[in-house]
């Protein structure tokens, strides 16, 4: 279009004239959304209408690809140009070829690109998308061990649990046990213990001598066999006394009344006050291993 204007000004200054002079027939079209093509067989003229809803390359390529379509078929309208005399035909048709070339490699590189970037955003977005999901996976996996782990310590409490439950019945059996065994020997002491007092009711008017036997005969109940040398010395020691009451004394104060029952000897010889601070028998000296407190009527 430039050669062809140049030709058209210099033809004003010279005697000489171009064959094909500029007009409608031989002006390129500029690049718009509709343009005419003279058809060689007939003067009607068609529009070929562009899309306006498509993109910016989509437009720019079809532009191009009509140009050159455009080019082509006044190149072939044309068969001859001349500029002072000259034939530039060839010239002409080599301008156009390497234009059509250029644009075919300009709108191959474009294509490229657009390829290019859109396989660049689609690996973006799956990278993307895959670290998302790769950071939700692993937080799962780290509260499902969490939670495995927790369990697993739940378990453990339970099993612990069931365990110290189980020794805490047989514990409780044990001593349910040895509280019924003891109640029984309580029972039969206490059951002795009264026969011993029928028994010493009936013997204690023979006097003092039959009281210091008595007393004689009541500590030697113990299970751990006392010896006979401390027997005659409570026998001597009881000689003096007159009164029956002096058998129901202390062995420890001699103040108090003997109300206390130690174990395993089974010797009532404590009061109260005294049960708390001694832990030895003072008629057998044995080991108190428990003392009950004995309500005499």
């Amino acid at each position: 279009m430039i050669m062809i204007d140049s030709i058209d000004k210099q033809s004003n200054r010279l005697p000489y004239r171009p064959m094909h002079p500029l007009s409608a027939d031989t002006f390129l079209p500029m690049y718009s959304s509709a343009f005419t093509i003279p058809d060689l067989d007939s003067n009607l003229t068609h529009t070929l209408p562009v899309s306006r809803k498509r993109s910016r390359d989509s437009s720019y390529m079809c532009s191009f690809s009509d140009a050159q379509d455009v080019n082509r078929r006044l190149v072939d309208q044309s068969d001859r140009f001349t500029f002072l005399g000259h034939d530039i035909s060839s010239q002409i048709r080599q301008q156009q070829l390497e234009i059509d070339q250029f644009v075919d490699r300009h709108a191959e590189k474009l294509r490229a690109d657009v390829e290019e970037r859109r396989r660049r955003n689609s690996s973006k977005l799956i990278s993307v998308l895959k670290e998302g999901a790769t950071s939700i996976f692993r937080a799962k996996e780290e509260e499902i061990m969490k939670m495995m782990k927790l369990n697993y310590a739940l378990e453990e409490k339970v099993k612990s649990l069931s365990i110290e439950t189980q020794i805490w019945r047989e514990l409780a059996q044990t001593n349910e046990a040895t509280a019924n065994a003891l109640r029984s020997n309580l029972q039969q002491v206490l059951e002795q213990l009264m026969n011993d007092s029928y028994k010493r009711s009936r013997t204690t008017v023979g006097g003092e001598d039959d009281a210091a036997v008595v007393v004689v005969a009541d500590d030697a109940q113990s299970c751990c066999e006392s010896n006979k040398d401390e027997e005659r010395m409570l026998v001597e020691q009881d000689s003096g006394d007159s009164n029956v009451n002096r058998r129901r004394l202390c062995k420890s104060c001699g103040k108090g009344e003997a109300c206390v029952l130690l174990l395993p000897c089974r010797h009532l010889c404590l009061c109260t006050v005294c049960a708390s601070s001694v832990h030895i028998c003072p008629v057998c000296k044995s080991t108190k291993n428990i003392s009950i407190h004995v309500h005499m009527s």
